[in-house]
């Protein structure tokens, strides 16, 4: 299992904490924090719950984010940049949290 960060610049800022799979590609835990506002409150949790599993490729992923986005309302981020902001923790692995 790896970890790893990345902070994005969207509209506002989002910052990841992912553990993954590298083998499966797969999400072991994500936590997602920023600046940004998603309504209701609970939908932020629900996002992080409902990423657990999925492959990290890009269409799943951003398939994924849409899906669980549906039903709520994000200030400051699009389906599109909290993909972006999830993948790019790929290129930024650490031994640590």
């Amino acid at each position: 299992m790896k970890t790893a960060r990345n902070a994005v610049k969207s509209e506002k800022l989002i910052k990841v904490l992912l553990r993954y799979d590298e083998q499966k590609k797969t999400i072991q835990s994500i936590t997602i924090r920023g600046d940004f506002f998603l309504y209701p409150e609970d939908a932020l949790e629900k996002l992080e719950s409902s990423l657990v599993g999925v492959r990290l490729e890009r269409s799943v992923l951003n398939k994924r984010v849409q899906e669980i986005l549906q039903g709520a309302e994000p200030f400051g981020f699009t389906a599109e940049s909290m993909t972006e902001a999830i993948l790019g923790c790929l290129s930024k692995k650490i031994d640590r949290v």
